[in-house]
Protein backbone atom coordinates (compact mmCIF):
# COMPACT_ATOMS: atom_id res chain seq x y z
CA UNK A 1 0.00 0.00 0.00
CA UNK A 2 2.99 2.55 0.76
CA UNK A 3 4.43 2.09 -2.61
CA UNK A 4 1.25 2.21 -4.23
CA UNK A 5 0.76 5.33 -2.81
CA UNK A 6 4.18 6.88 -3.38
CA UNK A 7 3.67 5.70 -6.86
CA UNK A 8 0.49 7.77 -7.31
CA UNK A 9 1.92 10.97 -5.92
CA UNK A 10 5.26 10.32 -7.84
CA UNK A 11 2.92 10.65 -11.03
CA UNK A 12 1.01 13.62 -9.95
CA UNK A 13 3.63 15.89 -9.05
CA UNK A 14 6.05 14.98 -12.42
CA UNK A 15 3.30 14.84 -14.98
CA UNK A 16 2.16 18.71 -13.53
CA UNK A 17 5.82 19.97 -13.64
CA UNK A 18 6.01 18.44 -16.77
CA UNK A 19 3.30 19.50 -18.33
CA UNK A 20 4.44 23.31 -16.66
CA UNK A 21 7.37 23.12 -19.16
CA UNK A 22 5.58 21.81 -22.44
CA UNK A 23 2.78 23.97 -21.56
CA UNK A 24 1.88 25.70 -25.52
CA UNK A 25 -0.80 27.44 -24.31
CA UNK A 26 0.24 29.08 -21.25
CA UNK A 27 -3.00 28.90 -19.25
CA UNK A 28 -1.79 26.47 -16.70
CA UNK A 29 1.28 28.03 -15.17
CA UNK A 30 -1.27 30.32 -13.05
CA UNK A 31 -2.49 26.32 -11.60
CA UNK A 32 0.44 24.56 -12.03
CA UNK A 33 3.51 26.58 -11.06
CA UNK A 34 3.23 26.04 -7.13
CA UNK A 35 4.57 22.65 -7.81
CA UNK A 36 8.09 24.27 -8.99
CA UNK A 37 8.21 26.49 -5.86
CA UNK A 38 8.26 22.86 -4.02
CA UNK A 39 11.39 22.33 -5.58
CA UNK A 40 14.06 22.23 -2.76
CA UNK A 41 17.33 24.14 -4.14
CA UNK A 42 15.09 26.60 -5.59
CA UNK A 43 13.11 27.66 -2.41
CA UNK A 44 16.65 27.69 -1.02
CA UNK A 45 17.74 30.14 -3.22
CA UNK A 46 14.64 31.82 -2.56
CA UNK A 47 14.57 32.25 0.53
CA UNK A 48 11.14 30.20 1.34
CA UNK A 49 12.07 28.99 4.92
CA UNK A 50 8.80 27.30 5.32
CA UNK A 51 9.24 25.19 1.95
CA UNK A 52 12.85 24.24 3.67
CA UNK A 53 11.81 23.77 7.16
CA UNK A 54 8.86 21.52 5.45
CA UNK A 55 10.79 19.57 4.01
CA UNK A 56 13.67 19.18 6.03
CA UNK A 57 11.51 17.81 9.24
CA UNK A 58 9.95 15.07 6.64
CA UNK A 59 13.44 14.00 5.81
CA UNK A 60 14.44 14.24 9.25
CA UNK A 61 10.86 11.69 10.43
CA UNK A 62 10.54 10.17 7.30
CA UNK A 63 13.85 9.94 4.62
CA UNK A 64 13.88 10.98 1.56
CA UNK A 65 10.57 11.50 0.47
CA UNK A 66 11.60 14.38 -1.60
CA UNK A 67 13.47 12.56 -3.60
CA UNK A 68 11.03 9.26 -4.50
CA UNK A 69 8.00 11.81 -4.96
CA UNK A 70 8.51 15.40 -5.72
CA UNK A 71 11.79 15.47 -7.40
CA UNK A 72 11.05 15.49 -11.15
CA UNK A 73 14.69 14.00 -12.14
CA UNK A 74 14.14 11.22 -9.80
CA UNK A 75 10.88 10.09 -10.79
CA UNK A 76 12.60 10.00 -14.42
CA UNK A 77 15.24 8.04 -13.59
CA UNK A 78 12.39 5.82 -12.54
CA UNK A 79 10.12 5.45 -15.39
CA UNK A 80 14.22 4.85 -17.54
CA UNK A 81 14.75 2.27 -15.41
CA UNK A 82 11.26 0.61 -15.34
CA UNK A 83 11.46 0.52 -18.93
CA UNK A 84 14.89 -0.63 -19.23
CA UNK A 85 13.40 -3.47 -17.01
CA UNK A 86 10.49 -4.02 -19.45
CA UNK A 87 12.87 -4.48 -22.25
CA UNK A 88 15.47 -6.80 -20.95
CA UNK A 89 13.86 -8.83 -18.21
CA UNK A 90 16.63 -10.88 -17.69
CA UNK A 91 18.80 -8.16 -16.49
CA UNK A 92 17.16 -8.82 -13.07
CA UNK A 93 18.75 -11.94 -12.93
CA UNK A 94 22.15 -10.85 -13.03
CA UNK A 95 24.66 -11.02 -9.51
CA UNK A 96 24.46 -7.26 -8.39
CA UNK A 97 20.91 -7.45 -9.20
CA UNK A 98 18.83 -5.09 -11.96
CA UNK A 99 21.24 -2.69 -11.74
CA UNK A 100 24.18 -4.21 -12.90
CA UNK A 101 27.83 -4.20 -12.17
CA UNK A 102 28.55 -0.64 -12.68
CA UNK A 103 26.18 0.11 -9.26
CA UNK A 104 27.66 -2.16 -7.65
CA UNK A 105 31.10 -1.07 -7.96
CA UNK A 106 30.76 2.84 -7.87
CA UNK A 107 31.96 4.72 -5.09
CA UNK A 108 30.77 6.50 -2.50
CA UNK A 109 32.89 9.65 -1.84
CA UNK A 110 31.78 10.60 -5.11
CA UNK A 111 28.71 12.34 -3.95
CA UNK A 112 30.71 14.41 -1.07
CA UNK A 113 33.21 15.60 -3.45
CA UNK A 114 30.31 16.64 -5.60
CA UNK A 115 28.24 18.58 -2.85
CA UNK A 116 31.88 20.13 -1.42
CA UNK A 117 32.19 21.52 -5.45
CA UNK A 118 28.66 22.56 -5.70
CA UNK A 119 28.69 24.40 -2.55
CA UNK A 120 31.92 26.49 -3.38
CA UNK A 121 30.56 27.27 -6.27
CA UNK A 122 27.12 28.66 -5.00
CA UNK A 123 29.33 30.84 -1.96
CA UNK A 124 31.31 31.75 -5.45
CA UNK A 125 28.37 32.75 -7.53
CA UNK A 126 29.69 30.47 -9.77
CA UNK A 127 26.10 30.19 -11.79
CA UNK A 128 27.36 27.57 -14.35
CA UNK A 129 28.62 24.53 -11.80
CA UNK A 130 24.96 25.21 -10.00
CA UNK A 131 22.87 24.86 -13.11
CA UNK A 132 24.56 21.29 -13.83
CA UNK A 133 24.52 19.84 -10.94
CA UNK A 134 20.62 21.40 -9.96
CA UNK A 135 18.60 18.42 -10.56
CA UNK A 136 15.53 20.65 -10.94
CA UNK A 137 17.11 22.66 -13.63
CA UNK A 138 18.31 19.72 -15.12
CA UNK A 139 14.84 18.57 -15.83
CA UNK A 140 13.82 21.55 -16.65
CA UNK A 141 16.70 21.87 -19.40
CA UNK A 142 15.62 18.45 -20.52
CA UNK A 143 11.87 19.33 -20.85
CA UNK A 144 12.22 22.38 -22.64
CA UNK A 145 15.31 22.27 -25.08
CA UNK A 146 14.44 18.95 -26.08
CA UNK A 147 11.29 17.88 -26.04
CA UNK A 148 9.22 21.41 -25.86
CA UNK A 149 10.20 21.97 -29.59
CA UNK A 150 8.21 18.51 -30.48
CA UNK A 151 5.14 19.67 -28.45
CA UNK A 152 5.00 22.84 -30.31
CA UNK A 153 5.63 21.49 -33.82
CA UNK A 154 2.68 18.50 -32.85
CA UNK A 155 0.43 21.93 -31.71
CA UNK A 156 0.86 23.45 -35.07
CA UNK A 157 0.17 20.06 -36.74
CA UNK A 158 -3.31 20.12 -34.65
CA UNK A 159 -3.49 23.72 -35.47
CA UNK A 160 -3.58 23.32 -39.59
CA UNK A 161 -5.83 20.11 -38.90
CA UNK A 162 -8.61 22.54 -36.94
CA UNK A 163 -8.27 25.16 -39.85
CA UNK A 164 -8.98 22.59 -42.05
CA UNK A 165 -12.01 21.69 -39.81
CA UNK A 166 -13.10 25.44 -39.37
CA UNK A 167 -12.36 25.40 -35.67
CA UNK A 168 -10.04 27.41 -33.44
CA UNK A 169 -9.51 25.03 -30.86
CA UNK A 170 -5.47 25.39 -31.67
CA UNK A 171 -3.81 28.25 -32.51
CA UNK A 172 0.16 28.18 -34.41
CA UNK A 173 3.31 28.99 -32.40
CA UNK A 174 6.63 30.05 -33.47
CA UNK A 175 8.55 26.86 -33.57
CA UNK A 176 12.17 27.97 -32.46
CA UNK A 177 15.05 26.48 -31.01
CA UNK A 178 16.23 28.43 -27.49
CA UNK A 179 19.95 27.74 -27.37
CA UNK A 180 22.14 25.51 -29.33
CA UNK A 181 24.39 25.49 -26.55
CA UNK A 182 21.94 25.53 -23.60
CA UNK A 183 20.34 22.28 -26.38
CA UNK A 184 23.97 20.74 -26.47
CA UNK A 185 24.12 20.70 -22.01
CA UNK A 186 20.75 18.86 -22.01
CA UNK A 187 21.42 16.57 -24.47
CA UNK A 188 24.54 15.87 -22.71
CA UNK A 189 22.50 15.25 -19.41
CA UNK A 190 20.14 13.33 -20.18
CA UNK A 191 22.56 11.08 -21.76
CA UNK A 192 24.59 10.91 -18.68
CA UNK A 193 21.47 10.47 -16.28
CA UNK A 194 20.23 7.94 -19.17
CA UNK A 195 22.93 5.75 -18.57
CA UNK A 196 22.89 6.07 -14.72
CA UNK A 197 19.42 5.55 -14.21
CA UNK A 198 19.73 2.45 -16.94
CA UNK A 199 22.66 0.53 -15.13
CA UNK A 200 22.26 2.43 -11.63
CA UNK A 201 18.91 2.50 -11.01
CA UNK A 202 18.97 5.72 -8.43
CA UNK A 203 22.99 6.01 -9.51
CA UNK A 204 22.85 9.68 -9.94
CA UNK A 205 20.49 10.31 -7.01
CA UNK A 206 23.11 8.79 -4.47
CA UNK A 207 26.52 9.57 -6.37
CA UNK A 208 26.19 13.02 -7.98
CA UNK A 209 22.99 15.06 -6.96
CA UNK A 210 23.55 17.39 -4.22
CA UNK A 211 20.28 17.53 -3.13
CA UNK A 212 20.03 13.92 -2.76
CA UNK A 213 23.25 14.37 -0.74
CA UNK A 214 22.41 16.74 1.48
CA UNK A 215 18.50 15.11 2.47
CA UNK A 216 20.60 11.48 2.80
CA UNK A 217 22.86 13.72 5.57
CA UNK A 218 19.39 14.31 7.49
CA UNK A 219 17.79 10.86 6.88
CA UNK A 220 20.80 9.36 8.41
CA UNK A 221 18.36 10.51 11.57
CA UNK A 222 15.56 10.07 10.24
CA UNK A 223 13.04 8.24 12.63
CA UNK A 224 11.22 6.04 10.25
CA UNK A 225 12.91 4.07 8.38
CA UNK A 226 13.18 1.12 6.46
CA UNK A 227 14.69 -2.10 8.37
CA UNK A 228 15.17 -5.75 8.29
CA UNK A 229 14.17 -7.82 11.16
CA UNK A 230 16.89 -10.11 11.60
CA UNK A 231 14.70 -13.20 12.81
CA UNK A 232 12.26 -12.94 9.76
CA UNK A 233 15.73 -12.74 7.15
CA UNK A 234 16.30 -15.54 4.98
CA UNK A 235 19.10 -13.23 3.76
CA UNK A 236 18.07 -14.73 0.57
CA UNK A 237 19.40 -11.02 -1.22
CA UNK A 238 15.90 -10.45 -2.88
CA UNK A 239 15.31 -7.20 -1.57
CA UNK A 240 19.50 -6.09 -2.35
CA UNK A 241 18.68 -6.64 -5.99
CA UNK A 242 15.18 -5.02 -6.20
CA UNK A 243 16.72 -1.72 -4.39
CA UNK A 244 16.89 1.01 -6.66
CA UNK A 245 19.18 3.00 -4.36
CA UNK A 246 21.34 0.08 -3.68
CA UNK A 247 21.08 0.62 0.38
CA UNK A 248 20.15 -2.63 1.29
CA UNK A 249 22.81 -5.01 2.62
CA UNK A 250 20.86 -8.38 3.02
CA UNK A 251 23.74 -10.02 4.85
CA UNK A 252 24.45 -7.50 7.24
CA UNK A 253 20.49 -6.58 8.03
CA UNK A 254 21.82 -3.17 6.88
CA UNK A 255 19.41 -0.33 5.32
CA UNK A 256 21.80 2.60 4.26
CA UNK A 257 18.85 5.54 5.11
CA UNK A 258 21.14 8.02 3.62
CA UNK A 259 20.87 6.54 -0.01
CA UNK A 260 17.28 4.74 0.17
CA UNK A 261 14.48 7.13 -1.31
CA UNK A 262 11.65 5.40 0.65
CA UNK A 263 10.86 3.93 -2.68
CA UNK A 264 9.28 0.81 -0.76
CA UNK A 265 10.38 -1.68 -3.76
CA UNK A 266 12.21 -3.77 -1.12
CA UNK A 267 8.58 -4.19 0.86
CA UNK A 268 6.95 -5.88 -1.49
CA UNK A 269 9.53 -8.13 -2.99
CA UNK A 270 10.04 -9.36 0.42
CA UNK A 271 8.43 -12.85 1.04
CA UNK A 272 8.97 -13.48 4.76
CA UNK A 273 7.56 -9.87 5.89
CA UNK A 274 11.42 -9.42 7.55
CA UNK A 275 11.64 -5.32 5.69
CA UNK A 276 9.34 -3.03 7.24
CA UNK A 277 8.64 0.53 7.97
CA UNK A 278 8.25 2.41 10.57
CA UNK A 279 9.87 3.54 13.87
CA UNK A 280 13.38 2.33 15.08
CA UNK A 281 14.62 2.97 18.58
CA UNK A 282 17.51 5.01 18.69
CA UNK A 283 16.77 6.33 15.38
CA UNK A 284 19.45 9.48 16.16
CA UNK A 285 22.10 7.11 16.03
CA UNK A 286 22.96 5.41 13.20
CA UNK A 287 21.55 1.68 12.58
CA UNK A 288 24.60 -0.10 12.30
CA UNK A 289 27.70 1.80 11.69
CA UNK A 290 30.04 -0.58 11.56
CA UNK A 291 28.17 -2.38 8.45
CA UNK A 292 29.07 -1.46 4.79
CA UNK A 293 26.66 -0.85 2.86
CA UNK A 294 26.36 -3.38 -0.44
CA UNK A 295 27.93 -1.32 -2.57
CA UNK A 296 30.83 -0.44 -0.62
CA UNK A 297 31.85 -3.82 -0.20
CA UNK A 298 36.12 -4.62 0.19
CA UNK A 299 38.39 -1.99 -0.70
CA UNK A 300 40.55 -2.33 -3.31
CA UNK A 301 42.28 -0.40 -5.30
CA UNK A 302 40.05 -0.28 -8.22
CA UNK A 303 37.05 0.38 -5.87
CA UNK A 304 38.89 3.39 -4.44
CA UNK A 305 39.42 4.98 -8.19
CA UNK A 306 36.53 6.40 -9.72
CA UNK A 307 35.70 7.50 -13.17
CA UNK A 308 35.26 11.25 -14.46
CA UNK A 309 33.69 11.74 -17.47
CA UNK A 310 34.16 15.31 -19.25
CA UNK A 311 31.34 15.89 -20.96
CA UNK A 312 32.69 18.87 -24.17
CA UNK A 313 29.96 21.14 -24.94
CA UNK A 314 29.99 22.53 -28.61
CA UNK A 315 28.51 26.03 -29.14
CA UNK A 316 26.19 26.17 -31.59
CA UNK A 317 25.74 29.14 -33.50
CA UNK A 318 22.24 31.32 -32.87
CA UNK A 319 19.52 30.84 -35.36
CA UNK A 320 19.20 34.01 -36.94
CA UNK A 321 15.10 35.41 -36.58
CA UNK A 322 12.87 34.88 -39.08
CA UNK A 323 12.54 38.43 -41.45
CA UNK A 324 9.77 40.58 -41.40
CA UNK A 325 8.28 42.95 -43.72
CA UNK A 326 7.38 46.23 -41.25
CA UNK A 327 5.69 49.13 -42.04
CA UNK A 328 5.95 48.90 -45.90
CA UNK A 329 8.93 47.24 -46.20
CA UNK A 330 11.69 50.48 -45.69
CA UNK A 331 14.87 48.36 -46.01
CA UNK A 332 16.32 45.70 -47.96
CA UNK A 333 14.45 42.26 -47.14
CA UNK A 334 17.65 39.97 -45.16
CA UNK A 335 18.05 38.73 -41.97
CA UNK A 336 18.33 40.96 -38.88
CA UNK A 337 21.31 39.67 -37.29
CA UNK A 338 21.13 40.05 -33.16
CA UNK A 339 22.99 42.49 -31.68
CA UNK A 340 25.92 41.39 -29.14
CA UNK A 341 24.92 43.66 -25.99
CA UNK A 342 27.86 44.84 -24.19
CA UNK A 343 25.20 44.47 -20.62
CA UNK A 344 22.84 41.60 -20.76
CA UNK A 345 19.24 42.54 -20.45
CA UNK A 346 17.66 40.79 -17.69
CA UNK A 347 13.61 40.05 -17.11
CA UNK A 348 12.10 42.34 -15.74
CA UNK A 349 11.60 41.68 -11.63
CA UNK A 350 15.00 40.30 -11.66
CA UNK A 351 16.61 42.81 -9.61
CA UNK A 352 19.81 43.46 -10.75
CA UNK A 353 22.33 41.33 -13.04
CA UNK A 354 23.97 40.18 -9.81
CA UNK A 355 21.17 39.04 -8.35
CA UNK A 356 20.21 37.25 -11.32
CA UNK A 357 23.33 35.44 -11.19
CA UNK A 358 23.34 34.34 -8.07
CA UNK A 359 19.83 32.93 -7.69
CA UNK A 360 19.29 31.65 -11.67
CA UNK A 361 19.17 28.21 -11.46
CA UNK A 362 18.89 28.03 -15.19
CA UNK A 363 15.58 25.55 -15.04
CA UNK A 364 14.41 27.72 -18.02
CA UNK A 365 11.08 27.73 -16.56
CA UNK A 366 10.43 31.22 -17.36
CA UNK A 367 11.99 30.80 -20.91
CA UNK A 368 9.13 28.31 -21.67
CA UNK A 369 6.44 30.44 -20.50
CA UNK A 370 7.18 33.49 -21.99
CA UNK A 371 4.70 33.87 -24.78
CA UNK A 372 6.57 36.73 -26.23
CA UNK A 373 9.78 34.30 -27.17
CA UNK A 374 11.65 37.30 -26.22
CA UNK A 375 13.47 35.30 -23.43
CA UNK A 376 16.29 33.13 -24.63
CA UNK A 377 18.91 31.17 -22.64
CA UNK A 378 21.85 33.45 -22.66
CA UNK A 379 24.92 31.74 -24.41
CA UNK A 380 27.93 34.11 -22.91
CA UNK A 381 30.15 32.58 -20.16
CA UNK A 382 29.32 34.31 -17.02
CA UNK A 383 26.07 34.09 -17.63
CA UNK A 384 25.63 30.74 -19.26
CA UNK A 385 22.15 29.25 -19.68
CA UNK A 386 20.81 32.05 -17.87
CA UNK A 387 17.46 34.22 -19.13
CA UNK A 388 18.30 37.06 -21.46
CA UNK A 389 16.01 39.29 -23.20
CA UNK A 390 16.71 39.02 -27.09
CA UNK A 391 14.77 41.37 -29.81
CA UNK A 392 14.47 39.15 -32.82
CA UNK A 393 11.42 37.44 -32.17
CA UNK A 394 9.45 39.86 -30.18
CA UNK A 395 9.41 42.65 -27.90
CA UNK A 396 8.97 42.88 -23.66
CA UNK A 397 5.15 43.67 -23.77
CA UNK A 398 4.32 45.90 -21.09
CA UNK A 399 0.94 44.03 -19.94
CA UNK A 400 3.38 40.96 -19.54
CA UNK A 401 4.54 39.68 -16.20
CA UNK A 402 4.68 35.49 -16.91
CA UNK A 403 8.91 35.09 -16.24
CA UNK A 404 8.21 37.25 -12.79
CA UNK A 405 5.00 34.59 -11.86
CA UNK A 406 6.80 31.16 -12.16
CA UNK A 407 10.36 32.00 -11.50
CA UNK A 408 10.86 29.44 -8.12
CA UNK A 409 14.33 31.03 -6.91
CA UNK A 410 13.81 34.36 -6.76
CA UNK A 411 15.70 34.71 -9.37
CA UNK A 412 12.75 36.91 -10.68
CA UNK A 413 10.44 38.52 -7.79
CA UNK A 414 6.78 38.77 -8.61
CA UNK A 415 6.00 42.35 -10.09
CA UNK A 416 3.20 42.67 -7.80
CA UNK A 417 0.13 40.46 -6.32
CA UNK A 418 -2.74 41.65 -8.71
CA UNK A 419 -2.92 41.59 -12.45
CA UNK A 420 -3.06 45.50 -12.46
CA UNK A 421 -0.41 46.07 -10.17
CA UNK A 422 2.14 44.28 -11.91
CA UNK A 423 1.37 45.87 -15.48
CA UNK A 424 1.27 49.25 -13.94
CA UNK A 425 4.67 48.37 -12.37
CA UNK A 426 5.88 46.52 -15.39
CA UNK A 427 5.25 50.09 -17.51
CA UNK A 428 7.54 52.00 -15.19
CA UNK A 429 10.08 49.47 -14.99
CA UNK A 430 13.59 50.52 -16.09
CA UNK A 431 15.19 47.29 -17.95
CA UNK A 432 17.43 48.73 -20.02
CA UNK A 433 18.16 51.54 -22.05
CA UNK A 434 17.74 52.36 -26.17
CA UNK A 435 20.84 53.21 -27.88
CA UNK A 436 20.55 54.57 -31.92
CA UNK A 437 22.93 53.93 -34.34
CA UNK A 438 23.29 56.89 -36.86
CA UNK A 439 25.07 54.80 -39.43
CA UNK A 440 22.21 52.25 -39.68
CA UNK A 441 19.25 54.46 -39.59
CA UNK A 442 16.89 54.56 -42.88
CA UNK A 443 16.38 57.95 -42.93
CA UNK A 444 19.91 58.82 -42.99
CA UNK A 445 20.54 55.54 -45.72
CA UNK A 446 18.08 55.90 -47.70
CA UNK A 447 17.24 59.49 -47.24
CA UNK A 448 13.14 58.59 -46.71
CA UNK A 449 11.39 58.85 -43.24
CA UNK A 450 10.61 56.16 -41.06
CA UNK A 451 9.82 56.91 -37.79
CA UNK A 452 8.72 53.26 -36.53
CA UNK A 453 10.71 53.37 -33.08
CA UNK A 454 9.01 56.25 -32.17
CA UNK A 455 5.30 55.07 -33.20
CA UNK A 456 5.43 51.97 -31.88
CA UNK A 457 7.37 53.21 -28.46
CA UNK A 458 4.83 52.44 -25.42
CA UNK A 459 6.77 54.90 -23.08
CA UNK A 460 7.02 57.86 -25.28
CA UNK A 461 10.48 57.90 -24.99
CA UNK A 462 11.37 58.33 -28.51
CA UNK A 463 10.90 61.52 -30.48
CA UNK A 464 11.57 62.68 -34.17
CA UNK A 465 13.36 65.44 -34.80
CA UNK A 466 14.62 67.17 -38.08
CA UNK A 467 18.37 65.43 -38.78
CA UNK A 468 19.47 69.01 -40.03
CA UNK A 469 18.51 71.92 -37.26
CA UNK A 470 18.38 74.35 -39.97
CA UNK A 471 16.04 72.77 -41.90
CA UNK A 472 12.91 71.84 -40.36
CA UNK A 473 12.37 69.70 -43.94
CA UNK A 474 14.79 67.41 -43.50
CA UNK A 475 14.50 63.94 -42.79
CA UNK A 476 13.99 63.08 -39.08
CA UNK A 477 15.83 61.04 -36.87
CA UNK A 478 15.61 59.35 -33.55
CA UNK A 479 16.10 60.99 -30.24
CA UNK A 480 15.84 59.10 -26.77
CA UNK A 481 14.78 60.35 -23.81
CA UNK A 482 16.86 57.56 -21.66
CA UNK A 483 14.97 58.90 -17.94
CA UNK A 484 11.47 57.89 -19.70
CA UNK A 485 12.57 54.51 -22.11
CA UNK A 486 11.67 51.39 -19.99
CA UNK A 487 14.02 48.92 -22.51
CA UNK A 488 11.07 47.00 -23.75
CA UNK A 489 13.05 46.47 -26.80
CA UNK A 490 9.94 47.40 -29.23
CA UNK A 491 12.34 49.59 -31.14
CA UNK A 492 14.85 47.54 -31.80
CA UNK A 493 12.25 44.58 -33.04
CA UNK A 494 10.61 46.82 -35.21
CA UNK A 495 13.00 48.62 -36.90
CA UNK A 496 13.31 48.06 -40.35
CA UNK A 497 17.32 48.55 -40.99
CA UNK A 498 19.22 45.53 -41.86
CA UNK A 499 21.46 43.32 -41.06
CA UNK A 500 21.65 45.71 -37.84
CA UNK A 501 18.92 47.48 -35.94
CA UNK A 502 19.50 51.12 -35.91
CA UNK A 503 18.37 51.07 -32.70
CA UNK A 504 19.06 48.75 -29.68
CA UNK A 505 18.83 48.06 -26.15
CA UNK A 506 21.36 47.79 -23.66
CA UNK A 507 21.15 46.26 -20.54
CA UNK A 508 21.88 48.02 -17.01
CA UNK A 509 23.70 46.90 -13.83
CA UNK A 510 20.03 47.37 -11.48
CA UNK A 511 17.00 47.72 -12.60
CA UNK A 512 15.25 50.28 -11.61
CA UNK A 513 11.36 52.37 -11.22
CA UNK A 514 11.11 55.25 -13.30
Amino acid sequence: MLRRFRIAFAIFFWLGITVLFLDVSGLLHAYLSWMASLQFLPAVLAGNVGIVVLFVVITLLAGRIYCSVICPLGVMQDIISRIASWLNPDKKKRKFGRFGYLAAKWPTFLRYTVLAVFLVALFLGSGTVVQIFAPYSSYGRIMTTIFRPGVDYVNNLLADWAVANDSYTFSHVELWMRSGAVLAVAVSSLAVIGIMALWGGRLYCNSVCPVGTVLGLLARRSIFRVHISPDKCTKCGLCERKCKAMAINAKEHFVDTTRCVDCFDCLDACHTGALKYGMVKNAAAPVKTEAKSANEGKTDASRRAFLTTAVSVAAIAKLQADTKIVDGGLAAIEDKKPYQRQTPVCPPGAVSLRNLQQKCTGCLLCVSACPNNVLRPSTGLLHFMQPTLSYEYNHCRPECHACSDVCPAGAILPLGTTHEEKMARKSSLKIGRAVWIADNCVPLTDGVNCGNCAVHCPAGAIKMVPSNPDDRKSVRIPVVDEERCIGCGACEHLCPSRPYSAIHVEGIEVQREI
